[in-house]
């Protein structure tokens, strides 16, 4: 069954998310095998391969007969126009967002054909717009428009500078419509995204432009313009616009129950205290982050987990509070109840704990029914507490203790659990304190990740009102006062197969946002060795387009890049430039299946081992001390017939079976071309530049220490053709030539230490099972 995670998109992030929303999903596809669909976020590109239902939210006919809609739909695939707008830059230069989609799905003459006219025009100035060959889109034509650009968070006066070019430009496409006679035409929120021109303004800016140009303009020629938008923020605002400017007799001011929705709850901002605690206000329910121990907490209540059988010597919170409260709880526990089953919660008094009630939670040991029962047991104690007027209550990280469940969903749980509860109860105050174990690290990062993101997805409000009779005037709260369906809080849906690919997905996202405000991010990618002129021409205009700084470095036989700016502009340029790492990645592999004969079907899906097989069983044996999750046999017919030819080749009758640590972002590759030395070269290369392999996992684990901080450990079992071998040296990237032989004649391999191999021909190793295993030693103390 598929795995789904949502993670809720900041304010300043939506922007970023508009401009490169599609170069985010593809490294998270191309990466961990995880689907991304992104909702709320101003990009008609955003949801690239994704399919959606066009929808029509507005339609009116003015009096001379042009025809205004609103439209929710993807406008790479938009039919029944004969022009689509795309939103670029003075340079043509489509290379994300709105235009990088479009340009992608039209094919490659999108992009000739506009460099052509930059060579031959120069630069397409802002407000000016260009009919260019729509390639494969369903059009007749693509009309590019360059918008107004804005610093990020714009000033009153850089805005007032801006409107004029944004009516300039909607004005020239209606221009350029009629210079060509086309009748229809499709155009996305211009400027909204990374150019940083508001949303609610840039909506009144395009209607109230399409209004003057129908008045004083419009010859009464059949004429209709589509304002085309993928997500429900821009889809709301363009609707908003058109009723009060335009005139409609829709009502667009329902409450939000009307819609069967939840009110918009008030949200304040996450406040990080210096002292390891995070605060931030939903309503009136304060959501408190903080380290310490459960058991001297003096709320007015805590929470504790037990087990079915009531045995409060059991688990090390349970043993915590038991300790400090004294037997009494015990007693009154036993003596209270008797049968008990799971998602139960137990009330006692405090006894000698500095809280007034305990709530002892029970909670299964299985990962299914656990996940279904989180929730209801966080709903049951905050009910309990509220009925009891208690002000305040802590909480443990319930379950990533000795159960071992995953830190972030337990933290999406349970602080999603607390704001639908704290939207409930609009009145209700109380303080929620979230607890951790002060050694465990990264269940409170998760926590802390969890309210950040929160935060900035539902506080999202625009920074600037509709027109009025005096001019814009800057305002709060604007967002808000919307159609609730219009005001969907903006969120990345994650989807896997599996648990360790969503997590590592997720892990991978908020490295790149945070911490907050920081200034560098350092790529690691051995495929940046694989870039050409072309991939190093795209760099060049990274650092123009996003202003950052790119250095690409080589340094023990590994690649990277520091990318340094700004803080929005290098995570823009971290998903920008991940996505082309991705893509030479993706070319290299199609290129070595093309080389050896390789087709995609001749190469099984990530397909896991059972634990009742012999398969599995074999495998335990030397990954004891481990926590192994998962097992899967590698197959692949066309690597297994080259690895037999090379068998035949190097005249060995055996092999040795070894193992490999691969990121996590290899394994998808390994199944499709075999053994890379880009995949995993170790941290030092002492025996030379080719395939690094050890005899036992413990020296797998000792070669590749650099990924020693990593929650999932993903190895390789093999099949390794060592021949006849050698003892290595540093720099070998063959191995060497035979002494007494023929002086051409090679080793097959060379050796090195106690238990390493490292061969030059991946064809050499026969991949069998990827074994993930959980990294205990990276995971948190079971204390919670």
């Amino acid at each position: 069954m598929a795995k789904s995670d949502n993670i809720p998109v900041e304010e300043e992030m939506v922007s970023i998310l508009g401009q490169c929303g599609p170069a985010l999903t593809y490294a998270l596809q191309s990466k961990f095998g995880c689907t991304a669909v992104l909702h709320g976020v101003n990009a008609a590109s955003a949801g690239a391969g994704q399919s959606m239902k066009p929808e029509i939210t507005f339609s009116t006919q003015l009096s001379k007969g042009l025809r205004v809609s609103v439209w929710r739909d993807d406008l790479t695939t938009h039919c029944g126009v004969d022009a689509v707008v795309n939103a670029a830059n003075e340079h043509l230069s489509h290379v994300g967002g709105l235009a990088k989609a479009l340009s992608d799905a039209g094919g490659p003459d999108i992009q000739r054909e506009s460099d052509r006219y930059i060579n031959a025009h120069g630069r397409l100035l802002t407000g000016y717009a260009i009919v260019a060959s729509p390639g494969y889109l369903p059009c007749k034509k693509i009309i590019h428009v360059v918008g107004p650009s804005l610093p990020y968070k714009p000033q009153k006066d850089d805005v007032n500078i801006a409107t004029p070019k944004l009516e300039k430009a909607v004005r020239n496409i209606l221009e350029e419509m009629k210079k060509h006679n086309l009748k229809s035409v499709a155009i996305p929120a211009i400027s909204s995204g990374l150019f940083n021109f508001p949303l609610p303004l840039c909506a009144d800016v395009i209607v109230k432009t399409l209004k003057q140009y129908h008045d004083h303009n419009y010859s009464g020629a059949p004429l209709e313009v589509r304002l085309v938008n993928h997500d429900d923020l821009s889809v709301g605002e363009m609707k908003r616009a058109c009723c009060e400017i335009l005139g409609s007799t829709v009502s667009h001011s329902q409450p939000a129950a009307a819609w069967g929705l939840p009110p918009k709850a008030s949200y304040s901002k996450v406040v990080s205290h210096g002292n390891g605690s995070t605060s931030m206000k939903v309503n009136n329910v304060s959501l408190n982050l903080k380290k310490g121990y459960i058991e001297t907490q003096k709320t007015s209540g805590i929470v504790n987990t037990i087990s079915s059988d009531l045995d409060l010597s059991y688990g090390a919170i349970s043993k915590a509070i038991l300790q400090k409260a004294g037997k009494g709880i015990q007693e009154e526990i036993s003596k209270c109840y008797n049968y008990n089953k799971y998602g139960d919660v137990i009330e006692t008094t405090g006894h000698k704990l500095s809280c007034r009630f305990v709530y002892h939670t029970i909670c299964p040991n299985r990962k299914q029914a656990f996940e279904k029962i989180l929730g209801d047991v966080i709903s049951k104690c905050l009910s309990m507490a509220q009925k009891k007027t208690l002000s305040s209550i802590s909480f443990p990280a319930i379950g990533t203790g000795m159960l071992g469940f995953n830190k972030q969903e337990v933290a999406q749980i349970m602080v999603d659990t607390a704001v639908k509860f704290a939207k409930k109860n609009n009145g209700t105050i109380m303080d929620i304190y979230y607890v951790i174990y002060p050694a465990d690290t990264e269940t409170y990062r998760a926590f802390e990740d969890k309210l950040k993101s929160l935060q900035g997805a539902t506080q999202y409000s625009s920074s600037f009102n509709s027109a009025s009779a005096q001019g814009f005037q800057p305002t709060t709260g604007y967002f808000d006062s919307r159609d609730p369906r219009e005001s969907a809080q903006p969120y990345i849906e994650l989807s896997s197969a599996f648990d360790e690919t969503l997590r590592e997905a997720r892990h991978w996202y908020f490295s790149v946002l945070y911490p907050p405000f920081k200034k560098d991010f350092t790529i690691r990618n051995n495929f940046i060795q694989h870039f050409g002129q072309h991939e190093f021409e795209k760099l060049l205009t990274f650092q123009t387009k996003f202003k950052v700084s790119i250095e690409v470095f080589f340094k023990d036989g590994c690649a990277g890049m520091n990318i340094h700016g700004a803080s929005r502009d290098v995570i823009a340029a971290v998903f920008e430039v991940e996505a082309m790492c991705c893509k030479v990645q993706e070319d290299f592999a199609k290129e070595e299946e093309r080389d050896i004969g390789l087709r995609t079907s001749t190469s099984s899906p990530r397909n896991p081992v059972s634990e009742s097989s012999s398969d599995y069983r074999h495998s335990r044996l030397d990954f004891s001390g481990l926590e192994i999750v998962r097992v899967e046999k590698v197959e692949n017919s066309a690597l297994k017939q080259v690895f037999e030819l090379k068998k035949k080749q190097l005249a060995v009758s055996t092999s040795q079976r070894m193992y490999q640590r691969l990121p996590a972002q290899y394994c998808g590759l390994l199944n499709r071309v075999g053994f890379q030395r880009e995949f995993a070269p170790p941290d030092v290369q002492n025996y030379g530049e080719g395939i690094y392999f050890s005899g036992s996992v413990d020296g797998a684990k000792k070669q590749w220490k650099r990924l020693a901080d990593e929650v999932y450990l993903y190895f390789v079992e093999a099949q390794v053709l060592t021949g006849k071998s050698t003892h290595g040296s540093p720099g070998l990237i063959v191995p060497p030539v035979i002494p007494s032989g023929n002086p051409i004649t090679l080793y097959d391999s060379v050796k090195g230490g106690v238990d390493t191999c490292v061969i030059f021909n991946g064809h050499q190793a026969l991949p069998e099972y990827l074994i993930i295993c959980k990294n205990n030693h990276a995971m948190s103390s079971d204390k919670n």
